[in-house]
């Protein structure tokens, strides 16, 4: 990860969506990173690097093909 995309991502992990990947976020955990718990049960949690240019994301969908998905858009919310 680049200093500019660090920089914006911190930022963006700061707010609390109301809605990720055109569902309504049920819930918002900061316990370790920024986990988005969605209205459908699936979930996807943000965690920065302290010693390296990374971000850890996880996930958790219903069904592989929902997680497809759901990573996919994970991975794209850090670059938007």
């Amino acid at each position: 990860m680049t200093p500019e995309v660090k920089q914006k991502l911190t930022e963006k992990l700061r707010g609390n969506p109301s809605e990720f990947h055109g569902i309504k976020v049920a819930h918002v955990v900061r316990t370790d990173g920024l986990k988005l718990v969605l209205a459908d049960g699936a979930w996807v949690c943000y965690r920065l690097s302290g010693t390296e240019p990374v971000v850890r994301v996880y996930c958790e969908a219903r069904s592989r093909e929902e997680l497809a998905k759901l990573s996919a858009a994970a991975k794209a919310w850090i670059f938007d």
